[in-house]
């Protein structure tokens, strides 16, 4: 009986001397290669060039994936003599913002929706139109027109590519770092009779520390590029406001298409006046969203063109056709 509870414990010592010896390697290993890399003087040079690469794949990911994302929609050109009305608007607002005239494609999305797609080409769904009043459809091509003449689609492709780049690049030091760590924990918890997983194990807040971090890491990009996306369209949403007649409009087209796209009310749900059914978003939603809460968009359209003494009414009510 002596002999047999000796033999668990003494096995259990000699892979625990092996996992720090391991543990010890990979640390003289790591120390190696840092100093390494460190002592290096063509890293910045090779870190520029993987950036371009990176970069220049994303373009090119980019210019490719707005042709199949048109495709894949099922789009149409629009042409001026179904719809003259929007290609006026469009017209005129290029003209205002001094960018090239967009080309124009209406597609079926299931939901009232514009929006801008590579760098020049813009979406209307169809219900869209029959939605909104020629004012409120303005306002709305007025805010897709900002984010094509700032090249929003591009930069956050751009800046996706840099931030995936980057975040693998410390991965890379990290995990190995985290690995090392767990296997010398795990053996020191073995020569010390701890549980080798747990909270008593040894080094278990700091693993926990680790894996925390590096899930941090995964999502850190998202979560960038989100905020990033917010940031812009109240960008774009200033710049409508700035070059539309009656900005008034465009904070009614965006409570309209809000609630045309909540489930149970459609199109005409705009002509109800009911209760705000929508549940508050969590921190954890909104962190994830790409696009801001609408009321808060709407309040500061209304303020800015109060401060622009824009503030008046829409006058037209009648609906744009398409032929």
């Amino acid at each position: 009986m002596p002999v047999s509870s000796r033999r668990p414990r003494g096995l259990a010592l000699l892979i625990g001397a092996w996992l720090l010896a391991l543990a010890g390697v990979g640390v003289l290993f790591g120390i190696h290669v840092i100093s390494t890399f460190l002592m290096n003087t063509d890293l910045p040079l090779l870190f520029l060039f993987t950036s371009v690469i990176a970069l220049s794949f994303s373009y090119v990911s980019y210019r490719m994936s707005t042709k199949r994302l048109l495709v894949g929609l099922n789009t149409t050109p629009l042409s001026e003599a179904q719809a003259p009305r929007v290609h006026a608007s469009i017209e005129r607002l290029s003209r205002r913002m001094s960018i090239d005239r967009p080309d124009v494609y209406i597609a079926r999305l299931g939901q009232p929706n514009a929006f801008a797609l590579g760098s020049r080409s813009l979406v209307i769904d169809h219900s869209l139109v029959r939605l909104l009043t020629p004012a409120e459809l303005e306002g709305v091509l007025a805010h897709e027109l900002a984010h094509l003449e700032s090249y929003d689609s591009l930069l956050q492709t751009l800046a996706m590519s840099l931030l995936r780049m980057v975040t693998t690049l410390v991965l890379m030091m990290v995990i190995p770092f985290m690995v090392v760590v767990s296997v010398g924990c795990w053996g020191l918890s073995l020569l010390i009779s701890r549980p080798v997983r747990g909270p008593t194990s040894v080094g278990s807040g700091l693993r926990r520390g680790l894996t925390r971090f590096v899930i941090g890491l995964l999502v850190a990009p998202t979560l960038a590029l989100q905020a990033y996306s917010r940031r812009r369209e109240y960008a774009a949403d200033q710049r409508a406001v700035a070059v539309l007649d009656e900005p008034l409009a465009f904070a009614h087209a965006l409570k309209k298409i809000q609630r045309a796209n909540e489930p149970g009310w459609g199109l005409f749900s705009w002509m109800f006046s009911t209760p705000d059914r929508r549940m508050e978003q969590t921190p954890l939603e909104r962190a994830f969203a790409s696009h801001p809460p609408t009321d808060e968009r709407v309040r500061r359209v209304r303020e800015a063109a109060k401060g622009a003494g824009l503030d008046r009414e829409a006058s037209q009510w009648y609906h744009v056709d398409i032929n």
